[in-house]
Order: structure tokens, then sequence, then C-alpha cells
């Protein structure tokens, strides 16, 4: 128990910062709508990268929060257990010292009933968590390995410095993926007889590729076992899921080469070819399977309709919107961090619940 609680303290206080980060990109997604960003989807990306960035890093945010904090005239520190305890030390908290304590350690008690074996509700779902966590990393790995395997069986048909081209009979959709040492574009074998869609699909495909996208969506694939049953991990997700296409479509378009109108009859095109085939699923990144064929497709041709010109304010936007998720999640991860025990105002709290204690104890005697 001892050893296991740092590591709890740490993933709960993670799983909250997350939470927050959710609500945190809704709100900035709903005032970049209002503005002229509203359809600026790749500058939306970038931010929302950002923030992921700043979700993984928080603990050493938090520290650095932590930091300047102590380097205030005020000496003070930004945990709310801290914060709460100072306080009720100074009177602004008017409630029995005893009840005090234990809100103040309600974190520390449900930890506690989690351990302990004591309750079969919580233990089964406990039992049925950690088997999801099973189900989700064993077919993470499933898929990574049918990946493998349909990279293994391509026909390797260009090579640049980065990135393998291959052509493939077994898929019918292109996808990007990355392995240890290169990234590999595999495309469908019929493509060659399109010579335009065959165009459409690498530049797709590259792009992905030059923007990272592989990597992040296999980040989020592998977090998935720990974080399925966080709803702000779904958010983020499925967000991410959107922005990466439409951004990847507006990236594609803004290039001089790339004509908007014929990439997106191509897409059009294509789209109505696998319906017809049945098969109504759009599938553009390694570990992904798209659903809402319709309505993922309406938003890729409405992003090509409205994408705007790059603006000379979006790397401004972007580095302003990085250094405010930084400091309030920063701020969030050092709040939420378990008080300790031996602070000074701990142990003036822990001496007045002792005489609270003993005298209610002398007045029962």
């Amino acid at each position: 128990m001892t050893a296991v609680k740092p590591v709890l303290d740490a993933y709960l206080e993670w799983n909250l910062v997350l939470g927050l980060a959710a609500v945190l990109w809704l709100v900035a997604r709903g005032l970049l709508s209002r503005t002229s960003f509203s359809h600026g989807f790749v500058a939306q990306l970038q931010a929302l990268k950002a923030l992921c960035l700043c979700i993984v890093v928080s603990p050493l945010l938090a520290l650095g929060v932590s930091a300047l904090a102590t380097l205030t005239q005020a000496k003070g520190t930004v945990a709310i257990g801290d914060i709460a305890v100072a306080a009720y030390l100074r009177g602004d908290i008017a409630m029995p010292a005893t009840q005090f304590e234990a809100l103040l350690n309600t974190r520390q008690r449900w930890v506690e009933v989690l351990f302990s074996g004591d309750h079969s509700i919580v233990s089964a779902i406990l039992v049925m968590m950690s088997l999801a966590s099973l189900v989700y990393a064993l077919r993470v790995f499933r898929d990574g390995l049918a990946i493998r395997e349909t990279v293994n069986t391509s026909f390797l048909w260009r090579r640049s410095a980065k990135v393998d081209i291959r052509l493939s009979d077994r898929i019918s959709v292109p996808f990007a993926v990355r392995g240890l040492r290169r990234r590999h574009v595999v495309l469908p074998s019929h493509l060659l007889d399109t010579p335009r869609e065959l165009r459409f699909a690498l530049a797709h495909e590259l792009q992905h590729v030059r923007a990272g996208d592989v990597e992040w969506e296999l980040g989020f694939e592998l977090l998935r076992p720990l974080l399925f049953w966080n709803p702000a991990y779904l958010v983020l997700k499925y967000q991410f899921d959107r922005l990466r296409e439409l951004a990847c479509d507006q990236s594609v378009v803004a290039r001089k080469n790339i004509d908007a109108h014929d990439y997106t009859k191509c897409l059009l095109d294509y789209c109505a070819r696998t319906v017809t085939r049945g098969s109504p699923r759009v599938l553009n990144v390694a570990l992904v399977t798209g659903g809402k064929a319709k309505r993922v497709l309406r938003q890729r041709v409405i992003a090509l309709a409205d994408a705007p010109a790059m603006q000379s304010s979006m790397p401004f936007m972007f580095l302003g919107l990085t250094i405010l998720f930084a400091l309030i999640l920063g701020l969030a991860a050092a709040s939420v961090q378990q008080t300790e025990d031996w602070s000074h105002d701990r142990l003036m709290l822990s001496t007045v619940v002792n005489l609270e204690r003993l005298e209610a104890r002398n007045q029962g005697n």
C-alpha cells in the first residue's frame, strides 16, 4: 500500500488535470468559433496539441508553479489542501477541527477503501476496470500486429529519406503509420489505375506524416488502456480525430499544386464508391477506424470550401494559447497535489484536533 499510494496519487491528480484540460479546450474552441479562426482548423489542431503537451508535462509545470509560489513575498503555497488548512487556522472556516480534518482527508480515505478489499462492490468495479484495461491493451497490440503484417506484406514502391511509400492489395483505404525507425504510407494497389486519386491520396497521407499526426494518434491509442474510463480523454481524443482530418485537408489544398475543387470532388467520388461497396468507413491514420461517415464527410467538405488563407496572426494566437494552457494546467496540477502531513500548518491542525478530542473526552468523564 505504501509503495502504491504515490503512484495512485499521481494517477488521480493527472486525471483531474485531464478533466480540467477538456473543459478548458471546449471553452477555448467555443471562443475560437466566434472569431476569424472558426474554420482555421490548422491553428486549432496546433493549439490542441499544445494543450495535450501541457497535460503530459503538468507534473513539471506544477513544480515550476510551486517554486514560483515560494519565491513570492508571502512564501505561500498553491495546494488547495494547504490553503484550506491555513484558512482554518486563521479562523476563516467555522467548523469543528475533527470534521475539518475528516473532510481534508477524504481522498486518503477513498484510497484506503479501494485497497482495503472490505467492500465487495468497490472490489468488483476495480476488477471490471482492470479487465477492461487489459482488453483495450490487447486490442491495441492486436491492431499493431495487423498493421505490421500489412506493411510487411506490401510492395515497396518509392522511398525517400524518411518515408517508405508502399502498395498493398489487402487494403481499400490508404493510411500512414510509423515503425521504430521509418514511417510508411500504404496505398491500395488499385489507385495506380487512377493517377488523379493516387496523387491526392498520397498528398493527404504525406501531410499526416509531415504534421506528426501518426505519432500523436499512436500516443492516444497507447494511453487508452489507462484512460478509457475518463470522459475527458474521450473528448480530447474525439476533438483530435476531427481536427486532424480537417487540418490535413486544409493543409493539402493550401499547397500551390493542389486545387481545392478537384480535391473535394475526388474525395466525394471516392466516398461514393466506398458506400456503393457497402463499406462506408474512413481510415486515414493507423489504428483508427472511422464511423459516422456522412457527418465526417460533411465537415471535411465544409472545411475545404471555407478554408481561410493563412493569417499572419496565427503564430501569435498559438503562442498565446500555449502560454495560457501552461499557466492554467500548471496551477491546477500544483493545487490538486496531496497535502503534506508534516507541514507546519498540518502539525498545528493535528494539535488542535487532539486538544478538541481531549476536551470532548474530559467532558464525557
